[in-house]
């Protein structure tokens, strides 16, 4: 791990958990505060190093100062449109309930240290279409229509405003276990609670099910383009906010029965490792290493938030998860791209999926396909070698969580 990577998460953990103040002395401000600012954690740390830039660098620190108060309004406006989306549905009479976002930052010692970006909202399918009138009512547009198989459909009004009202989440696997996992989702907005500030209120989940929504989330977008270190940060104030004792009252039982509890072990491990969250005796697990830990922290960086820094975590899905479910089995990731080829071809073409004695026309199809696209340049094929081996590193990490098993 670089020395910026080490002083960035040292200044994070310090920011939320306390304890000996880190020392940037011989480190490079700036470059400090633009990785904080792919992890998406940059309104965490400016505040740490702001006096000490300001003396070294008049210009950097005019500049690094106008992110941070753009930040913050940013931040205020999500808030605020919190607020504005509880008035609608609560005048509507539309049972709802936050997702994410705002969700997670009621955990934080200060809600403002959380960056924010799109509201997220649940809503049950008999309200659904109600709902988005509710929406378009206060001047948003839906970037897509809804035809009742997405899992959420995007509204804009703005810049900085973007709702995303859900149906269900990301992440799901397909079988009996998402079965059980959907409707244990479908719980979130009776067992949600009303969590209000100076200014605003809006309906949250209760702690299960928001600890729940974390991790779909993480195993979602980890085991395709990736976290960034704003995730880890969410999971260590939500383990902190429960204590070591009730943790595992609350979640062990239903989270080994789904799947996620080796998953909540790791991610709370590498967050004691490297965020300076207190030890949890639940967390302990013989299996997970300290490399395992190195590993995944080092994939979480060197991807920043959902997978900015590194355009080939999208070209390597197809190898590390399965196609839509984002579950990581066992197979080889050359057995895993054939696997995903074949769901995609299935996906595509339904005649095929029912005789699949015709699955080498799909082969010849997607294969003349990508020929083209390199051929014609709207497809690259430097850096194979690099990002084969990158996506056998990360499908291993992943494999060791034994996601939905």
């Amino acid at each position: 791990m670089t020395s910026e990577y080490s002083i960035l998460l040292d200044i994070v953990g310090y920011r939320l958990f306390g304890g000996t103040k880190p020392s940037t002395e011989g480190f490079d401000i700036p470059e400090i505060l633009s990785e904080a600012k792919k992890q998406t954690v940059f309104s965490l740390v400016f505040p740490f190093v702001r006096d000490e830039l300001k003396k070294a660098s008049p210009k950097a620190f005019a500049e690094y100062n106008e992110i941070f108060y753009g930040n913050i309004m940013k931040n205020t406006s999500n808030h605020m449109q919190h607020g504005e989306l509880h008035r609608l549905m609560t005048e509507g009479s539309v049972p709802y309930c936050v997702l994410k976002g705002y969700a997670s930052a009621c955990y934080y010692p200060d809600p403002n240290l959380r960056e924010m970006g799109d509201v997220d909202f649940l809503v049950g399918e008999k309200d659904f279409e109600r709902a988005a009138s509710l929406v378009k009512s206060i001047g948003f547009a839906a970037e897509q229509e809804d035809n009742g198989k997405q899992i959420h459909i995007g509204f804009r009004r703005d810049s900085l405003s973007v709702w995303e009202q859900h149906r269900s989440l990301n992440g799901i696997p397909e079988g009996e276990l998402g079965d059980k996992i959907r409707l244990e989702i479908a719980k979130t907005i009776e067992t949600s609670r009303l969590f209000s500030a100076e200014d605003f209120s809006c309906r949250i989940p209760d702690d299960f099910h928001h600890g729940l929504i974390m991790l779909l989330h993480v195993a979602s977008h980890l085991t395709s383009e990736g976290i960034g270190l704003r995730h880890l940060c969410d999971w260590a104030v939500f383990v902190n906010k429960i204590g070591s004792d009730a943790f595992p009252k609350i979640f062990e039982q239903e989270l080994k029965r789904f799947g996620l509890w080796k998953l909540a072990q790791i991610l709370t491990l590498a967050c004691e490792k490297h965020l300076r969250l207190p030890k949890n005796a639940w967390a302990k697990n013989a299996e997970i290493s300290d490399r395992r830990l190195d590993e995944l922290m080092l994939d979480i960086l060197n991807g920043g938030n959902f997978g900015k820094k590194d355009m080939n975590r999208y070209r390597e899905i197809k190898y590390i998860s399965n196609r839509g479910e984002h579950t990581v089995d066992d197979k080889s990731i050359a057995t895993q791209a054939v696997s995903t080829l074949n769901k995609k071809i299935y996906s595509k073409h339904k005649i095929i999926k029912k005789y699949k004695i015709l699955l080498p026309v799909g082969w010849a199809a997607e294969i003349g396909k990508y020929a083209s696209l390199l051929l014609t340049g709207r497809r690259k094929s430097e850096n194979t070698s690099s990002m084969l081996k990158e996506a056998a590193t990360r499908k291993s990490i992943y494999q060791s969580m034994e996601l939905f098993k």
